[in-house]
C-alpha cells in the first residue's frame, strides 16, 4: 500500500487547484459584471429570502392540495407539532 499519508499530499493539491480555479472563474465574473454590479448577501439576507422561498412553497401546496392556509408574521401561526421524545417526556393534555 505505501506511505500511509502519501495520497494526503496529491488531495490537497487537488483541492488547492479546484478552489484557485472557483476563485479565477469568481474574478472572471466580476470583470465581466464590473465591481458596482456585485453585492455580497449578509446571512440575514440569505435567511430572509429562503424562509421567503419556503412559506411560497407551502403556500402553493396549500393552494394545490385546497387546504389553503396562510402563514406568515402577520398571519394566523400554526400550532407545531412537539417531537417524539418530548410527548415521552410531556404526554399532550387532552383538553382539545
Amino acid at each position: 500500500m505505501g506511505d500511509p499519508g502519501g495520497g494526503r499530499g496529491t488531495e490537497a493539491e487537488r483541492v488547492a487547484e479546484l478552489v484557485g480555479e472557483l476563485f479565477d472563474t469568481l474574478a472572471a465574473k466580476v470583470r465581466v459584471a464590473g465591481p458596482e454590479s456585485v453585492r455580497v448577501l449578509t446571512e440575514e439576507e440569505l435567511q430572509r429570502h429562503q424562509l421567503s422561498w419556503f412559506r411560497a412553497g407551502w403556500e402553493e401546496h396549500a393552494r394545490a392540495s385546497g387546504q389553503e392556509r396562510p402563514v406568515g408574521p402577520d398571519r394566523p401561526t400554526a400550532r407545531l407539532l412537539p417531537f417524539p421524545e418530548r410527548l415521552r417526556e410531556h404526554p399532550p393534555d387532552d383538553e382539545g
